[in-house]
């Protein structure tokens, strides 16, 4: 049995290596240099596909598109062929219309970046993302020229008219004001010191008001507690019972981590329809931002209609 079982093995082994080999030698032929697609003269390399890939599954936390089905993975990669063409014709509507930002502008945007990271997660996070300074630089560089180069060649061609901005209030029942309460507002440390505060209000021998400015420790108690008018959701969820409060009622303690209060409502408005004077700012965002979008569209679609765009689709498949 051993004298006829290693050939046997042996033979099954060379049979095996050679399936693996015909199954991945058109990945190991792929090297970094080799070209995926011209735009406009610009080679494209395997390389910058690759990284283009890499990018996409971090977007859409795909752990490893080897397991994903040939349709999603077909998906995937043109997905991936699809932003950067368009990456790359951006860059180079930007070189040919000498886009340009100065160093002290790029250094103000880098700093509000940083300035979003506390102390060194900035660091720890380009590291776990495996991305170098350089590059996240260069990334938010591309950015912001990009979009000086769309503000200049679309978003500046569009306007929204006052017609249009009183359709769009006409047809909406989006704008609307919610409840307001005006309240009075006391704030100290103990339990012990708002329950002193609460018997005195009790007795009427001093007002709401003269107490807040008396023992608050809010920033308003200078100014008896008045907090003026504001909506639900304005203020941390413990003090959305002050909404059920009529005028000059006062609430019963309420308690959070930075001290006891109590509150007296002497203010309500009731939740109206806003009209087209409240809600003009809001409306032109939105139609500018909708008409920008399409714009954009319309603009992009004719400068990849007008490239000389040369996709290498045997070389893509071959990629994994």
């Amino acid at each position: 049995m051993i004298i006829y079982f290693k050939p046997l093995l042996s033979v099954i082994i060379i049979i095996l290596f050679n399936s693996c080999s015909d199954n991945n030698s058109s990945v190991n032929f792929i090297v970094d240099d080799e070209i995926v697609l011209e735009i406009n003269d610009e080679k494209v390399t395997a390389k910058q596909f690759k990284k283009m890939l890499v990018g996409q599954q971090k977007i859409f936390r795909v752990q490893n598109i080897q397991e994903l089905k040939p349709e999603e993975l077909s998906w995937f990669k043109n997905r991936a062929l699809d932003e950067l063409v368009k990456k790359i014709l951006l860059a180079q509507e930007i070189e040919k219309n000498n886009i340009t930002v100065s160093q002290n502008k790029l250094n103000k945007v880098l700093n509000q970046k940083r300035e979003g990271y506390v102390e060194d997660t900035l660091e720890k996070t380009l590291v776990l993302e495996k991305i170098s300074r350089e590059d996240w630089e260069n990334s938010i560089k591309n950015t912001v020229l990009t979009n000086k180069l769309i503000q200049e060649h679309v978003n500046s061609k569009v306007s929204v008219s006052e017609k249009q901005m009183h359709e769009y209030f006409d047809k909406s029942d989006e704008f609307h004001k919610k409840e307001q309460v005006r309240a009075l507002h006391i704030m100290v440390e103990s339990e012990e010191e708002i329950r002193k505060i609460q018997k005195e209000i009790r007795r009427k021998q001093k007002t709401f008001s003269d107490l807040a400015k008396e023992y608050s420790l809010g920033p308003e108690g200078i100014q008896g507690g008045d907090l003026g008018y504001f909506e639900a959701g304005q203020m941390p969820e413990e003090f959305d019972d002050v909404f059920k409060l009529k005028i000059n009622k006062i609430s019963d303690i309420i308690r959070t981590p930075y001290g006891f209060h109590l509150f007296k409502v002497v203010g309500k408005i009731q939740e109206r329809k806003m009209d087209f004077e409240e809600s003009r700012s809001s409306i032109k965002k939105i139609l500018l931002r909708d008409l920008q979008d399409k714009a954009f569209q319309k603009w992009f679609l004719k400068l990849k209609r007008n490239a000389q765009i040369d996709i290498k689709y045997d070389v893509v498949d071959k990629i994994n």
